[in-house]
């Protein structure tokens, strides 16, 4: 009797449910951060994550549900507010640095091709892109709130617009530049953008 060939599954020892889905969603992040939305490949991602890609598709039908749910899941914490240095210098370079990790992690990296995509359905994109924004904007309130009690604000400069400014750098740095992001050239960013909103 001939026994047939089993193929043994990618998945085959894992834990089902949780264990299977955050390694899928890894895998994801890696992928759309390689590959941007367009470019997404639900082979490699079951290679990335060692499963099979019944496994994938049994979890979600489309590869926008499947993209919407990694990005909800690497997005998901609390977004904290950096902690308070003594000076406005200080607490702009704890965000960067914040903000900085983040873009060089996949999930970082995945948000920004995300929110960048021109063939993303509308959902994918407003998630990445108010995702991105609530990393480097909501503590931006009590930071200037800070440096106004110090005396460190000039009145009518707009905080969101100088953090725009600094993350910005740090994007066009990282991903037109492909350099890194180091703590000195940080520093100096900060203190050329410091001179357009201390008092004077």
């Amino acid at each position: 009797m001939v026994r047939k060939k089993v193929t043994p599954r990618r998945d085959a020892g894992r834990a089902r449910g949780e264990v299977v889905s955050r390694a899928v969603f890894a895998a994801t992040l890696e992928e759309l951060g390689a590959f941007g939305v367009e470019g997404l490949s639900i082979e490699r991602i079951a290679e990335r994550a060692q499963v099979n890609k019944t496994s994938i598709y049994r979890r979600f039908a489309t590869h926008d549900a499947l993209i919407l749910a990694a990005l909800e899941h690497a997005t998901a914490g609390v977004v904290s507010l950096p902690p308070d240095t003594g000076s406005l210098r200080g607490d702009l370079l704890a965000l960067l640095k914040r903000v900085s990790a983040l873009l060089i992690h996949p999930a970082g990296r995945a948000i920004v091709r995300a929110s960048a995509s021109l063939g993303a359905e509308p959902r994918i994109m407003l998630l990445a892109q108010q995702r991105l924004t609530a990393q480097a904007m909501l503590p931006v309130e009590q930071l200037v709130e800070r440096a106004r009690s110090r005396g460190e604000w000039r009145e009518g400069v707009r905080g969101e617009m100088l953090v725009f400014a600094l993350v910005g750098a740090v994007m066009h740095r990282l991903s037109m530049e492909r350099a890194k992001v180091t703590g000195p050239w940080l520093a100096s960013l900060v203190d050329m953008m410091l001179l357009g909103v201390v008092p004077r």
